[in-house]
């Protein structure tokens, strides 16, 4: 991952900014956009959009790739396609890393030590950093960004 993006998510851990924050906040620039635009809009996505559902660093992947793939009419099939290809592609390497894109089963498999968390203990981030940390590095593979 690019050390500047590294260091946005590391700015966003620290002042305590949910997975979709904080992965959000990290390319948002991006695209033109300041965080005080986008984090707001971000801030109800957190923790499975509150409900333990989708993980918010996946929801903000989902963000991501759709200011990516640029605005589009929704009559348009191909590009509308061509988005969904991606979203697809994006899900599905987080959940090949994870085992699940859901927050409540991601949460209890770090309660149940399923995932190496040496480095992110070492560095004082809370566990969940390495959902954000790997988002952003399948942002950067899957969109070249």
């Amino acid at each position: 991952m690019k050390a500047e993006r590294q260091k946005k998510i590391d700015e966003q851990l620290e002042k305590k900014n949910n997975c979709c924050q904080v992965v959000l906040n990290a390319f948002c620039e991006d695209f033109g956009f300041s965080p005080a635009d986008l984090l707001p809009l971000a801030g109800g996505f957190g923790g499975g959009m509150c409900l333990g559902e989708k993980c918010g660093a996946v929801t903000a992947m989902i963000m991501i790739a759709g200011m990516d793939y640029g605005s589009f009419d929704g009559s348009d099939a191909k590009k509308k396609n061509g988005l969904k290809a991606v979203v697809k592609k994006l899900n599905d390497r987080f959940e090949e890393e994870f085992g699940s894109s859901q927050c409540r089963t991601l949460l209890g498999n770090i309660g149940q030590g399923k995932y190496d968390l040496s480095r992110t203990k070492e560095q004082g981030k809370r566990p969940c950093a390495i959902f954000m940390e790997k988002a952003c590095d399948i942002l950067e593979q899957e969109l070249g960004l």
